[in-house]
């Protein structure tokens, strides 16, 4: 035991002595540089070296970063306009591509804050299918944006009156008097600016108060996409 232990204590002693002599060349060296550079010269060079060995690493690690996907503020799910302005946020500095129905339609920068806007992009009749990409200077693309469909739409929806007929007369305990007719399905209707529900087949139907002499019932109604068609018709009361 005491022989394994003075081993062990020579061996340490060794790798000690080792240390202390890689130590002592090393603080030779740098009083060397230092008598023959200077010691601003020698820590000029000190600080360049480590500047080197830091930037290099997190360039290599910046490479490897995935570009950041950009993202499409809300579009309207119908409109009647041609052409709509489409905005969004992305990684500032990197090229966004806009895709229109999986065609290439317009690319931008986006600015110091990453954001970005496409001006009147046009659309085509029925369903637009939206979504962007980017690019960095490198070439390298992102993962597509979520993707919103805007429908164009530039026609009227169809409204008939069919109770009552223009130029009806009422009497008396005839007043209200019901107002019905059909449209389309999914729009928005008002009588004389009231709302009214329209049923799953495109029927509606309401109660109007008379005022005494004429009365004009005007009944407006719009879809999804803002398109607007208005009928009236005017009656009289004598109660």
């Amino acid at each position: 035991m005491g022989r394994n232990k003075t081993r062990l204590q020579r061996k340490r002693e060794k790798e000690s002595l080792k240390q202390a002599v890689k130590y002592l060349l090393l603080i030779l060296l740098v009083l060397y540089l230092m008598i023959k550079l200077g010691l601003p010269t020698l820590i000029r060079m000190v600080t360049f070296l480590g500047e080197i060995r830091s930037s290099d690493q997190p360039i290599e690690r910046q490479d490897q970063l995935p570009v950041m996907t950009p993202q499409l503020l809300p579009l309207p799910e119908a409109t009647q306009e041609e052409a709509i302005d489409v905005a969004g946020y992305g990684e500032a500095g990197t090229t966004i591509q806009l895709y229109i129905r999986g065609i290439s339609a317009d690319e931008v920068l986006a600015d110091k804050d990453g954001n970005f806007t496409f001006r009147e992009i046009n659309l085509r009749e029925g369903d637009n299918e939206i979504y962007t990409v980017a690019r960095n200077d490198k070439g390298k693309m992102s993962d597509e944006s979520e993707s919103w469909t805007v429908v164009f739409d530039k026609t009227a929806p169809s409204l008939k009156i069919d109770q009552p007929e223009d130029g009806d007369k009422f009497f008396d305990k005839d007043s209200p008097i019901t107002v019905l007719g059909k449209t389309e399905e999914g729009v928005s209707l008002t009588v004389n600016g009231r709302f009214v529900m329209v049923k799953n087949d495109g029927s509606w139907e309401t109660q109007v108060e008379l005022s005494e002499g004429d009365n004009q019932i005007e009944v407006m109604v719009k879809d999804i996409a803002e398109n607007e068609t208005k009928e009236t018709v005017k009656v009289n009361y004598a109660p």
